[in-house]
C-alpha cells in the first residue's frame, strides 16, 4: 500500500499534487501541521488517518476530514492501524496534547494491536533526543512495540541526527517523517 505521510513542516508541495503526482491509497497525518499547509487535503477523494501534535489544536484532524486513530484501531485495504497523539509535557498547560510519562503509560496501556502505528512522539531511544525534555522519547511506547511489533512505527515531532537514526526496533520498521514521505507499506 503506497501512503502518503505528513509531519511538522510544510510539505515540499501542495498536499493535492503530492496526491495526484504519487497516487497514494491513504494519507496519514502525524501531528505539528499548520492548517495552511494542509487545508487543500480536506477537497481530496483519499483516505486520510492521523493523530494531533503537540501543538495541533483539538478538533483539527477532524476539520480535515480525518479520522482520528488516537487510541484506535482502524482498518485500510487490509492493514489495522493505530496512533498515539502527543508529546512529552514540557509546557505549563499550554497543550492538550503533552502527556507526563504517567499518563503516557495509561494512553499506551489501552493501545490496541495494529499492522501500524502512527505516532508524534517515537518511543524512548528511538529517533529522540534523550537530554531535550521536549523531544525524547516515550518510555511507554517501548515494551509496547516490543510485545506487539507492528510491521511498521511512523512518527514526526524529533529531528534525530542521522548517525543516530534507528530503523528498526525489533521487527518494526521505523520511518521518521518531517514534511512528507512517500511510503510503501
Amino acid at each position: 500500500m503506497r501512503i502518503l505521510a505528513l509531519a511538522d513542516a510544510p510539505p515540499r508541495r501542495p498536499v493535492a499534487e503530492l496526491v495526484a503526482a504519487h497516487e497514494p491509497a491513504l494519507v496519514v497525518l502525524l501531528g505539528d501541521l499548520q492548517p495552511s499547509w494542509v487545508a487543500d487535503l480536506s477537497g481530496l477523494d483519499v483516505p486520510r488517518l492521523g493523530v494531533h501534535g503537540n501543538h495541533d489544536e483539538p478538533g483539527l484532524l477532524t476539520g480535515l476530514g480525518v479520522q482520528d486513530v488516537h487510541l484506535r484501531s482502524v482498518e485500510v485495504d487490509g492493514l489495522r492501524f493505530t496512533g498515539l497523539s502527543g508529546s512529552p509535557a514540557y509546557s505549563r498547560g499550554a497543550s492538550a496534547f503533552e502527556w507526563t510519562e504517567p499518563q503516557a503509560d495509561a494512553l499506551v496501556a489501552r493501545l490496541p494491536d495494529a499492522d501500524v502505528l502512527l505516532t508524534h512522539t517515537p518511543p524512548l531511544g528511538v529517533d529522540d533526543e534523550p537530554d531535550d525534555p521536549v523531544h525524547r522519547g516515550f518510555a511507554a511506547l517501548v515494551p509496547w512495540v516490543e510485545r506487539h511489533q507492528p510491521r511498521w512505527l511512523l512518527h514526526g515531532h524529533t529531528q534525530p541526527d542521522p548517525r543516530r537514526r534507528v530503523p528498526r526496533v525489533g521487527a518494526t520498521r521505523v520511518v521518521h517523517v518531517r514534511g512528507d514521505a512517500v511510503l510503501e507499506l
